[in-house]
């Protein structure tokens, strides 16, 4: 990990491997983008760009949107700032994340703030089509800022806790929504602010959902156990009537697997 300090504020390029094929997978879309002139291509956008009349139609809109950037044939201008800074963003925060999170964590995290900002650029109000990563990148910052809060951040180029960093850009980006229409989805940065935060410190109502989820994953396990036991059982006593011959290729392979199970349950 590299770092620099400026006004008393560290930052660090932690490249880690979730982070790094993110961006790898932004700018690889971005340069098909570029050569292949499918920035100016409408059936490029129709296709991958999220679109609320469309996208039932086609729902890998909801994932294909959050790798593209800046579509000329909607009006936003092919602007090498959406990309740049947003992969920026990622490559400042999303490492100490993805650290503190675990590599499939974080990835499922990045992705459902992206998805979570999307689904909200289909309400009527903020209905518009939509290409960015914006918002799993918000989200990443937020997450950030729930993990390390007290670590300070440059906002305007004045050192600030990454907390307040987080707060502010909740506040502006809700003011904003809310305000005229810029041609910038808005929406979709509060939507994957709000769903990162709900994921890390959602309070009673993701504990109790977590609590839940946690019961029933529980109990298909046990049942799952105990379905094996039954059948080593069965497997046992028909060895013990009619000899090790007698067991088919199957019933070994569900044996040995039982008896690793036990090993690691002990060995844990």
């Amino acid at each position: 990990m590299r770092s620099f300090r400026l006004g008393g504020a560290s930052f660090g390029i932690d490249l880690t491997p979730v982070v790094r094929n993110l961006i790898i997978a932004n700018f690889a879309v971005w340069v098909v983008q570029l050569v292949f002139g499918c920035a100016h291509s409408p059936w490029f956008d129709d296709w991958f760009a999220l679109d609320p009349d469309r996208v039932l139609l086609r729902p890998w809109q909801l994932l294909t949107y959050m790798f593209m950037h800046s579509a000329p044939s909607h009006g936003g201008g092919f602007n090498p700032l959406h990309i740049l800074l947003n992969m920026l963003m990622l490559l400042m925060f999303g490492g100490a994340v993805e650290r503190a999170l675990g590599s499939r964590r974080f990835l499922r995290y990045y992705l459902i703030c992206g998805l979570a900002g999307g689904l909200l650029t289909l309400v009527p109000p903020f209905r518009a089509t939509t290409v960015g990563a914006s918002g799993a990148v918000l989200g990443v910052l937020t997450a950030f800022g729930v993990l390390f809060p007290d670590v300070p951040v440059l906002l305007f180029f004045f050192p600030v806790p990454a907390r307040i960093m987080v707060i502010f850009l909740a506040l502006l980006n809700l003011f904003s929504a809310m305000g005229t229409r810029s041609g910038v989805s808005f929406i979709a940065h509060i939507g994957g602010m709000a769903a990162g935060f709900l994921m890390l410190r959602g309070g009673r109502w993701t504990s109790r959902w977590s609590r839940a989820w946690q019961r029933r994953s529980d109990a298909r396990l046990r049942r799952s156990r105990a379905a094996l036991g039954e059948r080593r059982d069965a497997i046992l006593d028909k060895m013990s009537r009619e000899g090790r011959e007698s067991l088919s290729r199957d019933e070994w392979r569900t044996l040995l697997e039982e008896s690793k199970r036990m090993r690691e349950g002990r060995d844990s």
